[in-house]
């Protein structure tokens, strides 16, 4: 992107820790994206920790994941710092908050939040699990274990620093599949479709919903896009 300098002290990470985040490798990614003003729409299909979307400055951004609760968390943090309301909005975080000496109140927590996929329940169990990793089984239930951690003073300082960056940008969310994403908004030339799929051969937490079958379909598309002369660019691994 040749109208945008990024240096590694200046890239901004999730605010939990998030497998897969593209944080430590942007200033690499960013040679690759196109210049701000030849892009009219930029396409985050997988957002998951939203590091390339907030990482990024194009005119108009659109961050989209399979993972509800984890957009709508964003969405409602986007919408509470162009509000002007982020500390009402970190004061309901924190009314979510573990307490990292109880695996009981984390136990009852994950229950809850796989009966309500409930945004504030989703960040407090990823606040206060293991290693901060989320995973889920294939029922999309949320299955990672109990951490002995929980939302802390540093938690919170990344939420707000998040939530300033956050009311500069504009960005829309969407929780759709790769190929519902682009029914509902076709993609033309003047756009930048940036996609991180899950790997197939790796086992992050959130592989559980990803197949070949997806997989191949993803590459179609992509096909597609070449064919109509739109501009992407993929993520992904050839051996872990």
């Amino acid at each position: 992107m040749k109208d945008q300098k990024f240096e590694e002290e200046k890239i901004l990470k999730p605010p939990t820790n998030y497998s897969g985040s593209k944080d430590k490798i942007m200033t690499q990614l960013i040679e690759h994206f196109p210049s701000k003003d030849s892009v009219q729409t930029f396409y985050d299909v997988f957002a998951g920790g939203l590091s390339v979307s907030i990482n990024t400055d194009y005119n108009k951004t659109v961050s989209n994941d399979i993972l509800s609760p984890l957009i709508k968390f964003y969405d409602n943090l986007y919408k509470a710092s162009k509000d002007g309301n982020i500390e009402e909005e970190i004061e309901k975080i924190l009314s979510y908050k573990i307490d990292k000496s109880s695996p009981e109140q984390y136990s009852s927590v994950r229950e809850e939040f796989n009966r309500t996929f409930d945004p504030y329940l989703f960040f407090a169990l990823v606040s206060s699990c293991t290693n901060n990793m989320m995973r889920f089984n294939q029922k999309f239930k949320f299955n990672q274990t109990f951490g002995e951690r929980t939302i802390n003073d540093n938690t919170i300082q990344k939420l707000k620093y998040y939530s300033q960056v956050m009311k500069t940008k504009s960005f829309s969310f969407f929780n759709l599949s790769y190929s519902e994403l682009f029914k509902k908004m076709p993609v033309n030339q003047n756009d930048f479709v940036y996609l991180d799929p899950p790997y197939l051969i790796s086992e992050a937490g959130y592989n559980a919903y990803w197949s070949k079958k997806l997989e191949e379909e993803l590459y179609n598309l992509l096909d597609d896009l070449d064919s109509r002369g739109a501009r992407f660019l993929m993520s992904n691994v050839s051996k872990h």
